[in-house]
């Protein structure tokens, strides 16, 4: 049996409390939790099917302000969908829309986030787009958010962008930051 690994992000109204619940009536039960102390930057709860052999992680990670869920097992794809089904969920569409909508710097810190989160590090032409939106921004708070949102990816594909950016943007810190996070992505190991 192949083991794979899924990645969610809940609508923002998504909360613990709301998952928690969906997952229980999925016959899911609840394994451990770890709370974030001072040096951590997540805080987790893990739930297990029956047979122990596909686990659901609720991720609230603090750095980011964000909440995911990724489903890791032998049945990892059918129960995604299965809390797919349950629970309202961004995908990169959604967070498209989003984007477009409502230019409110927060609203598009947590898009860009969000985003990088959902595709992860296997490439989407759609997601790749909106950060590349976000790395042309005329503020340069959004384009630093989306060269942390493109470190998370690790898409290769942003390299000459990484490039240009670090010689000819006009913030200097925008520049250094555009440095190393191409300096950090590495040729090759790209999920396509």
């Amino acid at each position: 049996m192949s083991i794979s690994t899924v990645r969610l992000v809940p609508a923002p109204l998504v909360d613990i409390e709301s998952a928690a619940a969906t997952f229980i009536s999925l016959g899911l039960t609840k394994h451990a939790a770890h709370i974030a102390e001072a040096n951590q930057a997540s805080a987790e709860e893990i739930w297990l099917t029956g047979d122990a052999e596909t686990s659901v992680h609720w991720v609230n990670d603090e750095l980011l302000d964000v909440s995911y869920i990724v489903v890791r097992g032998g049945n990892a794809d059918s129960l995604a969908e299965n809390i797919r089904s349950e629970l309202p969920m961004d995908g990169i569409p959604d967070l498209q829309a989003r984007a477009i909508a409502d230019r409110d710097p927060d609203v598009l810190i947590d898009t860009l986030y969000r985003t990088a989160v959902v595709a992860g590090s296997k490439y989407d032409p759609r997601a790749f787009a909106l950060l590349r939106w976000g790395l042309g921004d005329p503020d340069p708070l959004i384009r630093r958010v989306s060269l942390v949102a493109v470190s998370i990816t690790g898409w290769e594909r942003f390299i000459p962008i990484l490039d240009e950016i670090s010689k000819q943007d006009i913030v200097s810190e925008v520049r250094d930051q555009a440095a190393r996070v191409r300096d950090g992505l590495k040729p090759g190991t790209e999920n396509l």
